[in-house]
C-alpha cells in the first residue's frame, strides 16, 4: 500500500493552494516529493492512505488535566469531553473555543495531565474539503511536530526566515520555537536547556547555520519530516473531524502491515516468519510422505497375506474385499456361522431391552431389521456398548432398527 503525505499550507484553501507532498510505498522511504495544486497531486488509488500533516505554525499546545469520570476514548462521551475541553481552555485561548478544532493526546486519561492541540476549525475544514473534492480524501490527520520529552532540535524553513524548534527542554514534554536568526544569547540559553548530545534535524539549506553548535546534525528534508510525522501516535481527527471507526481501523491495519512488510527494523521478524512457514511446509510434506508410505506398506502387506493364504487367486484387485469373500466361502463350506448370520443376530437381539415388544423381525442381506422397538438415549448407549464387544452394531433406519455385523477393516 502506497501513502501520500500532504503538508497543509498556512492559508485557507483556494484554487491556487499548493501542497508540499511526499509519496512512499513503505512509509519509510520517499519515492518522490514536490509541491503542486490539489488537482495536480499524484493520483491516489483506493488502497492508498492520504495523510494530511498540519504545519507546526497552525497548532497551539496546551497542557490540561481532564476531570474525573470522563472517558475520552468513548464515542458516547465525546460531546462531554469536547465541552470539558472548551471550559478548561477558555481562559488560555485567544480565540473562541467553539471556533477551534481541539484534539486530545493519545492515551489521554481522566485526572491526568495531557496535551491538547488547537487550530482554526474553518481553516482545517476548508483544506479537507478541497482535497476531497480533488479526489484525495484524507484518511489520517497528524501534527507536523508535537510536544515530547525526547530532547531534539529542528532547523526548518527557508533561508530567508528559518526557524528553530526544540522539544524535551529541561527533560519535560515541550515544544518551543524561535527564529533561527534570533539573538545569539537566546539561542545559547535554549541550547543550554538541552543535553549536549541532543540531535539536530536540519533541512539541507540550513545545515551551515547549525554547524557552530557542536552538536550532531542530521539532514532531514521536508519529505522525510512528513513521513516521520505520520509515524507519530497522534491522530488529530477527533470530534467534528472524526473520520469514522471503519476507516480508522482499516488505516491502522494497513499501516501495521506496511510497517511489518517493509520497515527495516522488522527485517529479522520477516525472515523468522518466512523460515517458520518454510519449516511448516517441509514438515507437512515430510509427514504426508511418511503417512503415504505407511499406507502403501499396509496395502502391500494385505496383498501379500492374500497371496500367501489363497494362492489360487490369479489377480488381486482389492485385497480386503477378496479376503473377506474367500473367508465367507470357507465358512459356508465348513458349516460355521459368521457374525452376520441369522442365528448370531437373533441371539444378540435378545440382549436389547424391550425386544419382547417388537412388532416384527426381518432378516435380509445379513441384516436383522427390528420393527416397533422403542429405545431411549441411555438404553441405546448401553446396548451399543454391549454389542460392540461382539462385533455388532445397532442403528436406526427410519422407524426401524437394524442389527448387523461391524464392517471388517
Amino acid at each position: 500500500m502506497s501513502s501520500l503525505f500532504l503538508l497543509l499550507p498556512a492559508h485557507a484553501a483556494g484554487a491556487a493552494s499548493e501542497y508540499a507532498y511526499a509519496r512512499s510505498s513503505d512509509g519509510q522511504h520517499v519515492q518522490h516529493s514536490g509541491q503542486a495544486a490539489a488537482s495536480m497531486l499524484p493520483a491516489a488509488g483506493r488502497a492508498d492512505a492520504v495523510v494530511a500533516v498540519v504545519a507546526w505554525q497552525r497548532l497551539s499546545w496546551h497542557p490540561i488535566t481532564l476531570p474525573p469520570g470522563l472517558n475520552p476514548n468513548s464515542r458516547r462521551q465525546q460531546p462531554r469531553v469536547r465541552a470539558a475541553l472548551e471550559g478548561l481552555l477558555e481562559e488560555k485561548l485567544l480565540d473562541d473555543p467553539a471556533s477551534l478544532h481541539l484534539a486530545l493526546a493519545p492515551q489521554a486519561q481522566a485526572s491526568e495531565v495531557c496535551w491538547v492541540a488547537a487550530c482554526d476549525k474553518q481553516w482545517l475544514r476548508s483544506h479537507l474539503q478541497h482535497l476531497q473534492a480533488s479526489g484525495h480524501a484524507v484518511t489520517r490527520l497528524v501534527p507536523e511536530l508535537a510536544p515530547t520529552a525526547e530532547a531534539r532540535l529542528w532547523a526548518l524553513g527557508d533561508t530567508a526566515q528559518p526557524w528553530l524548534l526544540a522539544s524535551g527542554i529541561d527533560g519535560r514534554a515541550s515544544l518551543a520555537a524561535m527564529p533561527l536568526k534570533a539573538d545569539a544569547s537566546a539561542i545559547a540559553a535554549l541550547l543550554a536547556a538541552l543535553p549536549a548530545n541532543a540531535p539536530v534535524l536540519a533541512e539541507p539549506q540550513l545545515t551551515r547555520l547549525t554547524e557552530a553548535w557542536n552538536r550532531p546534525v542530521e539532514i532531514q528534508p521536508f519529505a522525510q519530516r512528513l513521513l516521520a510525522a505520520a509515524r507519530s501516535p497522534w491522530d488529530l481527527a477527533q470530534f467534528d473531524f472524526h473520520l469514522g471507526s471503519h476507516t480508522r481501523w482499516r488505516r491502522r491495519l494497513q499501516e501495521a502491515w506496511q510497517s511489518f512488510s517493509r520497515a527495516p527494523q522488522w527485517r529479522a521478524a520477516r525472515w523468522g516468519a518466512a523460515l517458520a512457514v518454510a519449516a511448516q511446509l517441509v514438515g507437512l510434506n515430510a509427514w504426508a510422505w511418511k503417512e503415504n508410505h505407511a499406507i502403501a506398506q499396509r496395502q502391500q502387506q494385505a496383498v501379500q497375506t492374500l497371496r500367501d493364504t489363497f494362492p489360487h487367486i490369479p489377480v488381486i484387485v482389492d485385497a480386503p474385499v477378496q479376503m473377506r469373500r474367500e473367508l465367507d466361502l470357507l465358512r459356508s463350506a465348513s458349516g460355521a456361522l459368521s457374525a452376520g448370520d441369522l442365528e448370531p443376530l437373533l441371539a444378540a437381539s435378545a440382549q436389547i431391552p424391550g425386544i419382547q415388544a417388537a412388532t416384527g423381525l426381518q432378516y435380509q442381506e445379513r441384516q436383522l431389521r427390528i420393527q416397533g422397538l422403542a429405545l431411549d438415549g441411555q438404553a441405546l448407549t448401553d446396548v451399543q456398548q454391549s454389542l460392540a464387544g461382539s462385533g455388532l452394531r445397532l442403528e436406526r433406519a427410519g422407524s426401524d432398527w437394524v442389527l448387523q455385523a461391524e464392517a471388517s477393516p
